[in-house]
């Protein structure tokens, strides 16, 4: 199973990782792989893993780093894991 996950491939998904983001990432990065896999652009594959992840897809385009920065950002945020000061100058 070691191996199979280390692949990206779409069994990955179902692991347990430790960091609730980490399995966001996990799955976005197997799904893009398997659409550029499946013959797809870079951008139409990043901007349907976007889609698929309940991301707003519009004329821009959307690549895996700011589909997993922003995901990672809102589970923060649900988790309440930002303090009173985060994003206000000191």
């Amino acid at each position: 199973m070691a191996s199979v996950a280390a692949s990206g491939s779409d069994t990955a998904a179902s692991s347990t990782p430790t960091r609730p983001e980490a399995r966001t990432s996990i799955t976005t990065r197997a799904t893009y792989r398997h659409l550029l896999l499946r013959g797809m652009a870079p951008e139409e594959a990043a901007n349907l893993t976007a889609f698929l992840a309940g991301l707003p897809v519009g004329e821009g385009h959307w690549t895996l780093k700011q589909i997993n920065e922003l995901l990672f950002l809102r589970r923060m945020a649900e988790l309440g894991r930002f303090g009173d000061l985060d994003g206000k100058p000191h």
